[in-house]
């Protein structure tokens, strides 16, 4: 009697989940996922906190909040249970890079999102390696990008409690370690995926850019018959190649009107800035030059180096070709999208002079013979990542 007690039950929290999951799309899976983890959220505006309340319960997350930093501090040092605390950046008496500088004097566990009330309060990126944020957002009304980076931390959270079902399976020091590095590498792609599509989510019209340059790329390399690796390579390398971006101010990237020139000069550092951030990591070796000179161009007159002709690997000369037709293929603040003929016009322009004149060859036949059958495939990425 007991056991059909049991399952009943089972069955009724499954139905109430999947109700108050229903209008938000979460799945099950997800929703009990969420359940195991406690989020403390600190912000000085009431009504932020009481929308957050409710996404997050929703959502199946335990919650707190928080409108003074000190008591939110003070229950951290007596509750060391929380996984997750997103604070607002700009608050009184306390702001939240000091109130996250005094957390980690205790808790190095806990996974941090900076939120910021406007597009150019960004928090610099030597802050958030500093005291080892794992990511920030804007607030807004419906606080996608905050939803989506909670998904991350979840991931992250899954896997890092893995950690010591590992070790116990491991016999011996050296898988251990091996067991170890593996998931550490899973965390830290976790954490790396959500900034890449907090780099998408800032500007509407480049929402699915990085998605869409990674599918070009493999197309054209599987049209240039390169090996699994290169393709691979290509796959990644376009998924990423933006990620630089994440340290530019966000009125800069969404600028509707022309860029100053010291405008332009910020955001030419994005492919640097982006070779900084994953540089440290050897999972992300073989892309980093994809995304440090996929601003070269054939003649020498791109950016950050200069590089000229054969000095520029023939895999960034790729990314470069998709990163280009992508914009042209784009809305963009300042222009509507180019659309097929003047794109593939352009890019017979800039043969040999921005473009290496072979690889637009080779995609230009591509794009002569399957055009439709790609169009369709990239409407494709688009409707998936609109449900992001």
């Amino acid at each position: 009697m007991r056991l059909k007690e049991q399952k009943l039950e089972k069955i009724q929290n499954d139905q109430v989940m999947e109700r108050a999951v229903g209008e938000e799309n979460y799945d099950i899976a997800q929703y009990k996922a969420n359940s195991r983890y406690k989020v403390l959220v600190v912000d000085d505006e009431q009504g932020v906190l009481d929308s957050l309340k409710v996404m997050l319960e929703r959502s199946g997350f335990k919650y707190k909040g928080f409108n003074d930093p000190s008591n939110a501090l003070e229950e951290l040092e007596n509750d060391a249970s929380y996984n997750i605390l997103v604070t607002d950046y700009f608050m009184e008496p306390m702001h939240g890079d000091e109130l996250i500088e005094k957390i980690r004097t205790f808790n190095i566990k806990i996974h941090i999102l900076l939120l910021t009330g406007y597009k150019d309060q960004a928090p610099a990126i030597e802050t958030l390696k500093r005291l080892n944020i794992q990511g920030y957002c804007e607030k807004s009304n419906n606080f996608d990008q905050l939803l989506l980076w909670l998904y991350s931390a979840v991931k992250v959270l899954e896997q890092n409690k893995d950690i010591y079902t590992l070790m116990e399976k491991a016999t011996t020091q050296n898988e251990v370690i091996s067991e170890l590095n593996k998931s550490l590498e899973n965390s830290y792609s976790s954490i790396i995926e959500s900034l890449r599509l907090t780099v998408d989510a800032k500007d509407e019209y480049t929402k699915g850019h990085s998605d869409r340059v990674s599918y070009y790329a493999l197309k054209i390399g599987q049209a240039m018959n390169l090996m699994s690796e290169e393709l691979e390579i290509l796959i990644v390398g376009g998924y990423f190649h933006d990620i630089g971006k994440i340290g530019i101010k966000d009125h800069i990237i969404t600028k509707e009107t022309r860029l100053t020139d010291e405008e332009f000069a910020e955001i030419k550092r994005h492919p640097e800035k982006g070779f900084g951030i994953l540089k440290s990591n050897n999972m992300f070796k073989k892309i980093l030059p994809l995304i440090k000179y996929h601003h070269e161009k054939l003649d020498g007159t791109g950016y950050p180096e200069g590089l000229k002709g054969n000095q520029i690997p023939i895999l960034v000369r790729i990314i470069s070709i998709a990163d280009s037709f992508d914009a042209m293929m784009s809305k963009r603040t300042y222009r509507d999208k180019l659309g097929i003929e003047k794109s593939v016009s352009e890019l017979k322009r800039c043969s040999g002079t921005q473009f290496d004149p072979e690889i637009v060859e080779v995609f230009i036949k591509l794009i002569d013979e399957k055009w439709d059958k790609i169009n369709e495939e990239v409407e494709e990425i688009n409707r998936k990542l609109a449900n992001v």
